[in-house]
């Protein structure tokens, strides 16, 4: 090609640029057009909650979209649009009037008003990190019931937690010395670091049959606090710690956002516990159950989920129970931690250590307890350890079964009239400088004892009520 002909040809490039490709346009020039418009063309990069905002995909799970890039993508695809109609169904002057307002805050606003709500724009919170036996990790998606890793999908997938790192099955030297000089390397010690990753991999699914409420406690120096660091480290936004007193009773009512912290943990930690704290014992079966929880965020509607959180409590004192009963105790799971490190072997910092060296190796153990429950070990009551330290702490903090073991006797053939029992139980509180129960508190659990389904089952003789099955000791008879 000759000189002169480069030349026209550059001319007549600069006199007719090469047009880009013509843009999207929306089926009508409303809020709704948009609205449509922005639901083609991002479903797969981002959802709406309801009661919780927006969440866009970040490789492999959905995330609040806290920086609120949702806005700039909206105003991105209004400035991707045709300026011209190659339809002729509108004009160009149409066009430059709708995209003028389409760009303004009141008109990116209210594309997305209605986009939240457009079909395949929307994830119901319940659905949101409900699946109980996967675990989302920056390599993909774990089963839990087999440890096989599958590749993340934005529309079978709907996670919003994810592990700081993926699993990977090598040797934790530094972990398994931890262990054991944690809690000793004789039987007994392995007894109890057998039926911890077993416990710990219950609480890695989102299965909450178990209904456990694990205690870690013993004074400091002792490792409770570096194992539940490793966790919160190698679990990411899977784990938390609630605020502090959280399952202690408070002379407020909790605010729900509290709860919707809750929502898609699989550990949540509950440290802090000081001297003279009490249990908030109906708090503890609501929040160690598996009933349906309603919370809302901040400035955000109320939404319900199914809980897939185990709490943990760690501390060096032991709160006090009032009630207590059963449907408590049965919960507890109190794990001393009764081997003291001498100054001389600590490692500064131990938790990173252990994350930084072995973190992955870590994870994988996490996981391997998770199979282990799943796949039918799912015995939780502990080991003797475990069982004896338990039942100490009930019977130690248990006024009301003392009470009625000290001051009572269980048998068929008795009866006692409910007035004269609840004079009693105050006059033994009162000796033994403990807190009463309430009168109702404690008829409900004089009945839990004797096994009466309700009050109208109680014994009712000359306008007395009387509980069946007990009667009080005489004076010299009470232990």
């Amino acid at each position: 090609m000759h000189m002169g002909s480069e030349l026209r040809q550059a001319d007549s490039y600069s006199r007719h640029p090469t047009l880009p490709a013509p843009g999207p346009l929306p089926e009508s020039l409303t809020d709704r057009g948009l609205a449509e418009l922005f639901a083609r063309t991002y479903a797969g990069r981002y959802r709406h909650v309801p009661g919780l905002g927006w969440y866009r995909w970040d490789t492999t799970r959905w995330r609040p979209d806290e920086e609120d890039t949702v806005l700039w993508a909206a105003g991105d695809l209004v400035e991707s649009l045709a300026l011209s109609d190659p339809l002729d169904r509108y004009s160009d002057a149409a066009l430059r009037r709708h995209r003028c307002r389409a760009l303004s805050t009141t008109g990116v606003n209210a594309m997305l008003a209605q986009a939240r709500s457009a079909p395949g724009m929307v994830l119901n919170a319940a659905r949101l990190d409900a699946d109980p036996y996967a675990l989302c990790t920056p390599d993909g998606i774990v089963d839990l019931r087999t440890g096989l890793i599958g590749p993340p999908d934005p529309d079978k997938d709907l996670h919003s937690r994810r592990t700081t790192l993926a699993p990977r099955r090598t040797a934790t030297p530094r972990w398994d010395r931890f262990l054991a000089d944690t809690f000793g390397d004789d039987d007994t010690g392995a007894g109890t670091v057998d039926f911890l990753q077993l416990l710990l991999g219950y609480s890695v699914t989102g299965d909450v049959g178990g209904q456990v409420l694990p205690f870690l406690f013993g004074a400091g120096k002792n490792g409770k606090s570096v194992l539940l660091d490793v966790l919160l480290k190698l679990l990411g936004d899977y784990a938390d710690a609630a605020p502090p007193g959280f399952l202690m009773a408070r002379p407020y009512e909790c605010h729900p956002t509290d709860l919707a912290e809750l929502h898609g943990r699989r550990i949540v930690v509950c440290s802090e516990v000081r001297p003279g704290d009490r249990f908030d014992e109906a708090r503890v079966k609501l929040l160690t159950g598996g009933d349906r929880i309603k919370a809302r965020r901040m400035r955000q509607d109320f939404f319900s989920f199914e809980p897939t959180h185990k709490l943990w409590l760690l501390g060096n004192h032991r709160p006090e129970v009032g009630t207590g009963g059963f449907a408590f105790w049965r919960r507890m799971r109190l794990i001393p931690f009764e081997r003291v490190v001498a100054d001389g072997t600590r490692v500064d910092n131990l938790a990173d250590v252990l994350v930084a060296e072995e973190g992955p190796g870590i994870l994988a153990w996490l996981i391997t307890g998770a199979r282990r429950y799943l796949c039918g070990d799912r015995d939780l009551t502990g080991p003797e350890r475990v069982r004896v330290a338990t039942a100490a702490y009930a019977e130690t903090e248990d006024h009301t079964g003392r009470f009625v073991a000290e001051a009572c006797a269980l048998d068929p053939a008795l009866r006692a009239e409910q007035t004269g029992l609840h004079e009693a139980y105050r006059a033994w509180c009162r000796n033994e400088g403990v807190q009463p129960l309430s009168s109702r508190a404690l008829a409900a659990r004089i009945r839990e004892t004797v096994g009466l389904a309700s009050p109208r089952a109680m014994v009712l003789s000359r306008q007395r009520k009387y509980y069946p099955g007990i009667g009080l000791l005489a004076a010299g008879e009470a232990a």
